[in-house]
Formats: structure tokens, C-alpha cells, sequence
């Protein structure tokens, strides 16, 4: 039976990761189909020639990293690598839970991120500076890397730390506190988010008063709608690529404007992706968004609280006791497939969500504005106009721009 259920596992990794790997291929097809006649012109040719070489780039680089680290986990589990990680764990731990479990989440944390260094540094480095979008220098990649090193570890220990913590104190009480103690960090990061976590890697500074605050904030009061501040992120110093988004909500409510998008949209396309902004929060999708969270979270911990108890996945993986990082790992793994259902689920409903607010801001505010913030934002940040249905389905939380386009003309 342990047997069985050892190859149940590794079938169930493996089967999610070529599916995905399969969608992915596709989706790398996909960038020489026929482009629709209503996105023709995001791109001139010379632009698209050099989309098709920085994407085919990037597709290289995806699979480079994902498929040694895919080879590396199978490795480690048909070997008993990851149990003697787990063995060695108890040992210098002392047979203490939480630092046991530490340990062993921490020397994965380390090799993980040290892993992916290399790419993100040949990434910013070489394929995003050579087709113009890189403005990081290597001080500043440094200093991000090394911040958001000491972030992970700091937020992974604590919450890995209070996860354990529950686990070993309030029984069948886990999923009940797992639950109150990750939705309040949750809560707490996205009312946080622009006062305390963007300023670690951005500045921040508000909206000089002129003409486009000003029609910004005529249009948020003829929509009922309350802004806090509105704030430019010096998003330049890293990227060229574009981008505005709403954080928090309630009173807590505050709109940041990358650099980047002042200097490439004039102020028509700026308020229509406000507008689009807007309209999630005035069709509750935040707070949607949040429950779905919710839920998502109530079934995940119900599933972690029932695979951890169950020894014969313990005894399967060829542990003699339950060991709390080692069952977290393995259950990352394990339940990539329902976390798939889950994705689609959440992607189908948020690009229903994303059509209903383009909607909403081609009605309320200009639709041909609206088309063009959406090439603009196309063209700006290199997006695929030909992106394959499958992997839209599987990965995409937004429509196709094409798709968002056709869908304003018929309103």
C-alpha cells in the first residue's frame, strides 16, 4: 500500500508538470498564428520582429529554469533526498518541532533563491537589456535581491513558525486558527502594501497637482468613489514597462501610477485605465476576490490538516514519524493539481471580471480611449497577441487584448 501510494505521488507531480509544460509549448506555437485584424496595429513589423526574438528568448529562459528544478525534486524524492534533509533536520534540531521544521525549510528557501539568481541576473541583465527595457543597474539588483532575501526569510520563518506553532498545540483545531492567523497577514500586507512594502524597493511620491489630478479626482467623485492618495512610483528605475494599480480598500483605498505610464500615455488613456481600476472596486471584485481567497484557503488547510494526519503518506515517503516541513513540501506537491482546478477557476471569474470593467470604463468615461491605453499597454510591455486558448485558459487572469478590444467595439 505505502508503495502504491509513493507512485500515486509521483505520477500526480509529474502529470501536472507536463501538462503544464504542454500548455506552455503551445502557447510558445502560438507566437506565429495569423494576428486579428483589430490588434494589427499594436506592433509595426520591425517591432513585432523584435517581439518574436525577445519572447522566443524568454520562453528558452522559462524552460531553463523549470525543467532542472522539476528534475531536481523528482530526483530528490525517488532518492530519499528530501527525508534525509528532513533526518538531518531532527538531528541538529534536537527533535524540536519548530526548528526542525525551520531548518528544513530554510536550506530550501536558500537553494531555491540561490538557484534563480543567476536567471534573474541574465534576465535583467542581458534579454531585458537588450531590448530596451532594463534600467536597473547592478547596485540597485543587489540591493533588491538582498531585501527581498531578508524578507522571505524573515515572513517564511514567522509564518512557518506560527503554522507549526498551531499544529502542535490546537490539534483538530489547526485548520480553525491556520486559518484567522494567515487571513490577518494576508489582510494586514494589502492595507500595508503602499506605506510600508513598496517604499522597501520604490519611491513614492503623491501626484503633483495639474490638470490629469484634477480630472482624476472629478471623475472619481462623479463615480461616488473615495481616493486616499494618489501616488508616481519611480517605476523607471527598473523597468520601461507600464503599469498603474489600486491597493488596499475602504478608507485604506490609494492609487499608485508608475513614471512610466505618465511619460507613455497621454492623460484620456491614463483616466480610462483609472476608470477600468474603478470599476473593480465599485463591482465589489476586491472584496470577491478576498472570499474566493478565503474559501481557497478553508480548503487548502483542510486538505494540509488531513494529509499530515494520515501516517501512511508519512510511512509512503519513507518517514517513520511525522515531520511538519517534510509534510508541507510534499503536500506543495501533491496538491499542484487542485490548486490547477483552483487557478482556472479564479482566472475564468477574474477575466469575467476584467471584460465587465473595461465595460465600465469605455460607458463611463471613452471607449476609444479605453482601445488605446489597452495597445499602448500592449505594445509598451511587449504583450503576445496570439496567445493559445489552453494556456489563456489555464494562466491568464486578464483577456487576451484582442479579445478586450472586440469585446468594447459591440457595447
Amino acid at each position: 500500500m505505502e508503495t502504491t501510494v509513493f507512485y500515486v505521488i509521483i505520477a500526480l507531480i509529474i502529470g501536472t508538470e507536463l501538462f503544464t509544460l504542454y500548455a506552455s509549448h503551445l502557447n510558445n506555437k502560438s507566437r506565429y498564428d495569423k494576428i486579428p485584424n483589430n490588434v494589427k496595429d499594436v506592433y509595426d513589423e520591425d517591432d513585432y520582429a523584435k517581439w518574436l526574438d525577445y519572447s522566443k528568448e524568454k520562453y528558452r529562459l522559462s524552460k531553463l529554469i523549470e525543467i532542472p528544478r522539476f528534475v531536481f525534486i523528482l530526483v530528490m524524492l525517488l532518492s530519499g533526498g528530501f527525508v534525509a534533509l528532513a533526518e538531518w533536520s531532527r538531528e541538529v534540531g534536537n527533535a524540536n518541532p519548530y526548528l526542525e521544521t525551520l531548518l528544513f525549510i530554510g536550506v530550501l528557501i536558500v537553494l531555491s533563491f540561490l538557484y534563480k539568481l543567476p536567471f534573474r541576473y541574465y534576465e535583467t541583465f542581458s534579454i531585458e537589456e537588450r531590448y530596451d527595457f532594463n534600467k536597473t543597474t547592478k547596485k540597485t539588483f543587489v540591493s533588491d535581491s538582498i531585501k527581498a532575501f531578508v524578507l522571505i526569510l524573515v515572513f517564511g520563518a514567522g509564518l512557518i513558525s506560527l503554522l507549526t506553532w498551531i499544529y502542535v498545540n490546537t490539534g483538530q483545531l489547526f485548520i480553525l486558527y491556520a486559518f484567522i492567523a494567515i487571513l490577518i497577514v494576508f489582510l494586514f500586507i494589502n492595507i500595508t502594501y503602499t506605506t510600508i512594502w513598496v517604499p522597501l524597493f520604490n519611491k513614492l511620491t503623491p501626484l503633483e497637482d495639474n490638470e490629469l489630478k484634477a480630472r482624476i479626482e472629478t471623475f472619481a467623485e462623479k463615480q461616488n468613489y473615495q481616493i486616499k492618495k494618489i501616488h508616481v512610483m519611480d517605476a523607471s528605475r527598473r523597468s520601461s514597462k507600464l503599469n498603474a494599480f489600486f491597493s488596499g480598500f475602504g478608507r485604506f483605498k490609494n492609487v499608485v501610477l508608475f513614471d512610466t505610464l505618465l511619460d507613455k500615455m497621454d492623460d484620456d488613456a491614463i483616466l480610462a485605465v483609472l476608470a477600468h481600476e474603478i470599476a473593480h472596486a465599485k463591482h465589489k471584485d476586491v472584496l470577491k476576490n478576498i472570499f474566493f481567497t478565503m474559501l481557497n484557503l478553508a480548503v487548502m488547510l483542510t486538505l494540509l490538516y488531513a494529509f499530515i494526519s494520515i501516517e501512511l503518506f508519512a510511512n509512503a515517503l519513507g518517514l517513520e514519524a511525522i515531520h511538519f516541513g517534510f509534510m508541507l513540501l510534499i503536500f506543495s506537491f501533491v496538491v499542484s493539481p487542485i490548486g490547477l482546478i483552483i487557478g482556472l477557476i479564479s482566472n475564468t471569474l477574474s477575466r469575467q471580471a476584467e471584460h465587465k470593467a473595461d465595460a465600465f470604463a469605455a460607458k463611463e468615461f471613452d471607449h476609444v480611449a479605453m482601445i488605446a491605453a489597452l495597445k499602448i499597454l500592449s505594445r509598451e510591455n511587449f504583450s503576445q497577441l496570439t496567445p493559445h486558448p489552453l494556456y489563456v485558459f489555464i494562466h491568464y487572469s486578464h483577456p487576451p487584448v484582442s479579445e478586450r478590444i472586440a469585446f468594447i467595439d459591440v457595447l
